[in-house]
């Protein structure tokens, strides 16, 4: 088994987060995201748009 060295930044607060510690992750249109708090991904979660948009 390797250990992978990716992070990922949380999109809602912009830290980096490491998926093996991360507090909490969320799915969306079939992609992963990570996030640093609880708090995080639940304003995600309420609306994704809002952290996403380009």
């Amino acid at each position: 088994m390797t250990t992978s060295e990716t992070t990922f930044t949380d999109p809602v607060c912009g830290m980096t987060v490491d998926p093996a510690t991360a507090a909490a992750a969320a799915e969306h249109e079939g992609q992963t995201y990570y996030f640093c708090s609880k708090g995080c991904q639940k304003s995600f979660v309420a609306d994704p748009g809002q952290f996403l948009a380009s």
